[in-house]
C-alpha cells in the first residue's frame, strides 16, 4: 500500500475524541496528546512513523513556536506545519511554560492539517486565543503571516527522486496542484514526483 492510501485510511478511521474540559468556558475540546493517543493505535496497523519536532521563528517583533508534523513508512513521507504565537506574558506561569504551551498548540495545528482535523467550528478553536489575551480585543500584528498558517497548516510534499518540495504547476493551460501532482505520479510510478522527475521517469520507460 501506497503512503498517500495509508494516510487516507488514517485519516478516515481517526476518531480523536474531545475529553477535555475547559473549565472557564465550559466547553469540551481535544488535545495534542488526545490526537497523539488516538492515532497510535492507526499508525501502528499502517506501519508508519509520526515525528513532531519544534522551532522558534520570530516574525517582526513577535515570537511564535513553528511544529512540524511528518508521516512516513520508510519509502516516502507527509509534512505539514502549524504554528502558535507566544504571549507577552501570561499570569501564574514562568517563560518555559509559556512556550510549552505554544508548542503544545503549534502541534495540534500541525496534526490538525496532517490528519484532516476540523476544529474551525469547535470552541476550542478560540481556546489559545483566548489564553494569550488575544480575546480582549489586541489584534495581531499585520506581519504575523505565521498565525495565518495556524488556522490553515500547510502540506509538504517532496519528490522522492531529488528531494526537493513538489509544487503545484500549469500545463498546457491546466493548473495542477502539489497534491494532485504528488497523487497522480505515484499512482502511475508507485513514488511521488516533482513534474520534472516525473517527466524524466515517464522517458526513461518508454
Amino acid at each position: 500500500m501506497k503512503l498517500t492510501e495509508k494516510l487516507i485510511a488514517i485519516q478516515a478511521q481517526l476518531k480523536a475524541p474531545k475529553d477535555k474540559t475547559n473549565n472557564f468556558g465550559g466547553y469540551k475540546y481535544r488535545s495534542c496528546e488526545s490526537i497523539l493517543e488516538a492515532v497510535k493505535p492507526l499508525l501502528q496497523a499502517q506501519g508508519c512513523i509520526l515525528t513532531i519536532s519544534d522551532e522558534i521563528v520570530e516574525s517582526g517583533n513577535r515570537i511564535y513556536v513553528k511544529a512540524k508534523a511528518t508521516l512516513s513508512d520508510g519509502e516516502g513521507e507527509y509534512t505539514t506545519f502549524g504554528f502558535a504565537r507566544e504571549p507577552e506574558s501570561k499570569k501564574g506561569m514562568d517563560e518555559p511554560q509559556v512556550t510549552g504551551t505554544a508548542s503544545s498548540y503549534a502541534r495540534k495545528y500541525a496534526l490538525n492539517g496532517l490528519f484532516a482535523i476540523d476544529d474551525t467550528k469547535d470552541a476550542d478553536t478560540d481556546e489559545y486565543a483566548r489564553e494569550t489575551g488575544r480575546a480582549s480585543g489586541r489584534k495581531p500584528p499585520a506581519s504575523a503571516k505565521p498565525a495565518e498558517a495556524a488556522k490553515k497548516p500547510e502540506m509538504l510534499f517532496k519528490c522522492s527522486a531529488c528531494g526537493k518540495e513538489i509544487t503545484g504547476e500549469t500545463i498546457n493551460g491546466h493548473a495542477y496542484s502539489a497534491m494532485s501532482i504528488a497523487e497522480q505520479t505515484t499512482k502511475k510510478f508507485g513514488r511521488c514526483f516533482c513534474w520534472g522527475c516525473a517527466q524524466k521517469q515517464g522517458k526513461g520507460n518508454t
